[in-house]
């Protein structure tokens, strides 16, 4: 409070030798030149007055100098990490600790703000996050977004030089993933024909619908989901066995199976033609003391474990951790793939290492699965599209109505991939009962097969796919409406639905239960409308989801329902409801009429 003389010692110096009778700063220096990352803790400071008197000696705390730039040691998603669920939190870690103020986000809008980014579009716009970045330690950071990522979507993480560490030093230059991450092709809802099933976020699974055969696996054969007080809390998780959880799930039409958190397989439901993989043709899950640690695996063979799984009309199919396919059950048409005409898994021995993998074709292995209602086809690691068994509509899309897989030299390299159009490939693939669509890599989608209800979306009923000159250049893509591209597609019976960029819904093909939820029962894809104009593009209604709900992907089965995951993560679903397939506490079809939809559409309790 005094003027007088400063004087510095210890390791210390300083060239600060004056103090006034106010606060005094002190910069530090030494004896010796400083040494980044090297403690200092004897400096002293005394001040002496005017009439030289000497202050008590004041010991500065022990202090670091900190000159080196951070660095970004991992990111989680990590770059180019592919199936990552759509519920996981995003998070980086730095090298040393932070300053937690100068880890930011967007919370309010979508602009790509704060020095902690997620993005699909690089860059153009940023994921919102529900809340700031969080960290325990201040070394990892985590962000939540909200709403939740899309499905079977590539997002990139950025970390800009606003960050810096707790000395102020901002790491050196900005970081930008250079694949980024793609989250999880695998929808946790599926449908069969009067089921539908789902996947919780804590990884148990609830099914309600028909269960004639114990395709809820509940241990009996009563419906839920038709009547009052049968759902939410009421309704039972499926027994997967002892510690065991599910991380994918595909119904057929009348059976449901499980890929578990040990990459097995686990299925339930009715087996008459060994759908369920069990060398036998009882149904299980109709029963007491079927399920849960007595309901046995899927031999898949010796070391064998899946990656991801397909249920068909009475078949299903999983791509193993060999990228290799292996399809059980029903082969009337050769949609098991294996040269005739015999079904699997009906009997003894004909599982695990007696089930041949399928035959895609020199060097071929695959990425993605699908099952129809008497075909299969899977995208190649080289991005093309093969289909086998049956064709009696061109569903194969091969230029003919001849099946393959149900005799021999028709699979491998004798088997032709589909011809999508000069360059084009495909990201994702879908199939009905007697049509398939595929997501392409302009994100524009194609469809060929039946088209006796609309499905094929182009105003006609004549089949596709079935004759020469119908697929490739020649195969016109779906009329989403004007600048719309898809980020989703799913085959039912006989619709087809596609989760468009903007987050919203169309459906088109047959439509008698409600099923495009639409508020009618008129087809829609078939034909023109009155005026000569097309029933698709801008002329096709999106679904009308509720006030401010969008959604995050869209499912189909093998019956007339359709539902979707909406951004607040709950499900709705509309069409045909005869056996509480719907999951709303009655059997009255939605969708079929006016004001069912949208906010009038109760979301399903589970």
């Amino acid at each position: 409070n005094e003027v007088g003389t400063i004087t510095v010692g210890g390791a210390c110096n300083s060239s600060n030798t004056n103090a006034s009778a106010s606060n005094n700063t002190i910069t530090f220096g030494t004896t010796s030149a400083l040494v980044d990352n090297t403690s200092y803790g004897n400096c002293t400071i005394r001040v002496t007055d005017t009439a030289n008197n000497p202050s008590s000696v004041l010991s500065v705390t022990s202090f670091t100098i900190d000159t080196t730039a951070p660095t970004l040691s991992s990111t989680s998603p990590a770059d180019n990490e592919r199936s990552i669920a759509i519920t996981d939190n995003i998070s980086i870690t730095f090298s040393e600790s932070m300053s937690a103020a100068s880890v930011t986000t967007n919370t309010s809008n979508t602009s790509c703000s704060g020095s902690f980014q997620l993005s699909s579009d690089s860059f153009s716009s940023c994921i919102q996050m529900a809340s700031s970045p969080s960290s325990s330690d201040n070394t990892t950071f985590s962000i939540t977004p909200s709403p939740k990522p899309f499905y079977s979507t590539t997002y990139k993480i950025r970390v800009t030089t606003g960050v810096e560490d707790s000395a102020g030093n901002n790491i050196a230059s900005q970081y930008t993933q250079t694949y980024g991450f793609k989250t999880s092709t695998t929808f946790p809802t599926t449908a069969g024909a009067y089921h539908t099933c789902t996947i919780l976020e804590n990884s148990s699974v609830k099914c309600w619908g028909k269960n004639d055969s114990g395709q809820l696996g509940l241990g009996d054969t009563n419906s839920r989901g038709d009547g009052a007080n049968e759902m939410g809390a009421n309704l039972s998780s499926v027994d997967l066995g002892t510690g065991r959880t599910a991380k994918a799930i595909a119904a057929n039409r009348v059976a449901t199976c499980a890929i578990l958190d040990n990459s097995s397989i686990k299925c339930w439901g009715k087996n008459d033609r060994g759908q369920l993989g069990q060398g036998n043709t009882n149904s299980l899950g109709d029963a007491g003391s079927e399920m849960g640690d007595n309901l046995t695996p899927i031999d898949l063979g010796t070391g064998r474990t899946a990656t991801a799984i397909a249920g068909g009309g009475w078949h299903n199919c999983a791509i193993l951790d060999n990228s290799s396919i292996k399809c059980w059950g029903i082969n009337s048409a050769g949609q098991l793939g294996i040269g005739s005409t015999d079904d699997r898994g009906d009997g003894a021995n004909e599982m695990g290492d007696n089930l041949p993998s399928i035959d895609l074709g020199t060097g071929r292995t695959a990425t993605a699965i699908a099952a129809g209602g008497a075909h299969s086809c899977a995208i190649l690691d080289n991005s093309a599209v093969k289909c086998w068994g049956k064709n009696d509509a061109g569903q194969l899309g091969l230029g003919d109505t001849n099946n393959r897989g149900d005799g021999a030299d028709e699979m491998g390299d004798d088997l032709d991939a589909v011809d999508l159009g000069t360059g084009r490939t495909a990201v994702s693939i879908t199939a009905g009962y007697a049509h398939t669509c595929a997501l392409l890599d302009n994100y524009s989608v194609k469809c060929w097969g039946d088209a006796a209800e609309g499905q094929m979306g182009t105003g006609k009923t004549f089949d596709l796919g079935d004759a020469a000159g119908e697929m490739g250049d020649s195969l016109t893509a779906i009329d989403l409406g004007t600048g719309r591209t898809a980020t989703a597609i799913s085959a039912g019976r006989s619709h087809t639905c596609a989760m468009l960029d903007n987050s919203s819904i169309k459906c088109w093909g047959s439509n008698d239960s409600g099923q495009l939820g639409l508020g009618d029962t008129s087809n829609r894809g078939n034909t023109v409308q009155g005026d000569g104009s097309s029933q698709m593009g801008d002329n096709l209604p999106s679904i009308d989801l509720g006030t401010g709900r969008t959604a995050r992907g869209v499912i189909t089965g093998e019956g007339l329902h359709t539902c979707t995951i909406m951004d607040n993560s709950s499900i709705k679903c509309w069409g045909y409801n005869a056996s509480g397939q719907l999951g709303i506490g009655d059997t009255d079809s939605r969708g079929d009429g006016a004001n069912e939809m949208g906010d009038n559409l109760p979301s399903i309790s589970y």
